[in-house]
C-alpha cells in the first residue's frame, strides 16, 4: 500500500491528533481502554475500533475499512519511528504540536457549540429580509427578436410590421436564431449584462410593447427586437435558500463566540507596533 495518498494520510494524522490529547502514554492502560475493540496492534500499540470510526466520520467515502486500518497501521508505525528518533522532542515539532492540537480543540470546541445551536424560521426569515434589503435593485427584461443575415432584409420585415404583420410570425419565418425562431423569437427574461452591448443598449431604451424603430447591428447580424415586459429582478424565495441563509448565521454565531470569548479574558499582545512607510519629502519646484 502506498502513502502517495498525502490528503487522507495528513488529515488522519490530524483526525486522531485529539484523541491523544492529554492521554499518558506511559500511563497503566484503563479498563475501559482495555476493553475497547481493537483492530490493529502495531509493535505493542492498539489502533482502536475509535479511531477507525473517527476518521470514518470526519472523511467519509475515503476508503472502507481494511483502507483506512492499513494507513492507520503505516501512520503508527511511521510515528513510532519519530518518537524513536526524537523527533517529539524537538523544540519547532513539540511548538507544531501544541498548535495542531490547540487547533483541533478550538475546531470540536465551535463544533460541539453549533450542535446545541438550532435557528427558528422567523430569525432565518429576518435574515433573509435583511440581506434582500441590502442587495442592489436590477431590471430585468422580457424580449423577442427576429435575427437576420442583412440590414436590407431586417428594414422589408420592419415595413411589414408597420403594416401588421405578426412579429412571432415573422420570426418563425425569418429568423437565422435557431434558439428562439420556433418561439417566436421570444427569448424570455434577462438581464441586459447576458447579452452583447449593442444588444442590450437598444433593449434599455425600448419601452414595454414597442419594437426597435431601426434594425440593431451586433455580431450575429441584423435584429429587429420587441421589448414585451421590465421588471426589477425577484429576489430569490426564502426557501430555497434556507440552507445559505442558516450557514450565514452559524457563521455568525462563531464570530459572537470567539467575540465572547476574548470579552471575558485578558488579552495582551507584545508586538512592537507595525513601522509606518516613510513619507516621501515633498519635490521642491524647480526654479
Amino acid at each position: 500500500m502506498s502513502l502517495i495518498k498525502k490528503p487522507l494520510f495528513i488529515a488522519m494524522a490530524a483526525a486522531l491528533m485529539l484523541a491523544g490529547c492529554g492521554e499518558d502514554k506511559s500511563a497503566p492502560a484503563t479498563k475501559a481502554a482495555v476493553s475497547q475493540d481493537t483492530v490493529a496492534v502495531v509493535n505493542g500499540e492498539k489502533i482502536t475500533r475509535q479511531d477507525l470510526e473517527g476518521v470514518k466520520a470526519q472523511m467519509p467515502g475515503r476508503g472502507n475499512d481494511e483502507q483506512i486500518v492499513d494507513q492507520l497501521v503505516e501512520l503508527k508505525l511511521l510515528a513510532q519511528k519519530a518518537r524513536k528518533e526524537g523527533l517529539d522532542k524537538e523544540a519547532e515539532i513539540k511548538a507544531e504540536l501544541e498548535r495542531a492540537r490547540e487547533s483541533i480543540l478550538a475546531n470540536h470546541l465551535v463544533r460541539k457549540m453549533l450542535e446545541a445551536k438550532t435557528f427558528t424560521d422567523a430569525e432565518l426569515k429576518a435574515e433573509y429580509d435583511e440581506i434582500i434589503a441590502k442587495m442592489p435593485k436590477k431590471d430585468e427584461y422580457k424580449a423577442a427578436h427576429i435575427l437576420v443575415e442583412d440590414e436590407a432584409q431586417a428594414k422589408e420585415l420592419l415595413a411589414k410590421l408597420a403594416n401588421g404583420a405578426d412579429f412571432a410570425v415573422l420570426a418563425k419565418e425569418h429568423s437565422t436564431d435557431p434558439g428562439s425562431k420556433d418561439q417566436g423569437g421570444d427569448l424570455g427574461w434577462f438581464e441586459p449584462s447576458m447579452m452583447v452591448p449593442e444588444f442590450a443598449k437598444a433593449v434599455t431604451e425600448l419601452e414595454p410593447g414597442k419594437t426597435s424603430s431601426a434594425p440593431v447591428k451586433t455580431q450575429f447580424g441584423w435584429h429587429i427586437i420587441k421589448l414585451e415586459d421590465k421588471r426589477q429582478v425577484p429576489p430569490p424565495a426564502f426557501e430555497a435558500v434556507k440552507p445559505q441563509l442558516g450557514n450565514m448565521l452559524r457563521q455568525k454565531a462563531v464570530e459572537q463566540f470567539v467575540k465572547d470569548a476574548r470579552a471575558q479574558a485578558k488579552v495582551e499582545i507584545k508586538l512592537a507596533p507595525a513601522a509606518k512607510p516613510e513619507e516621501k519629502p515633498a519635490e521642491t519646484p524647480a526654479k
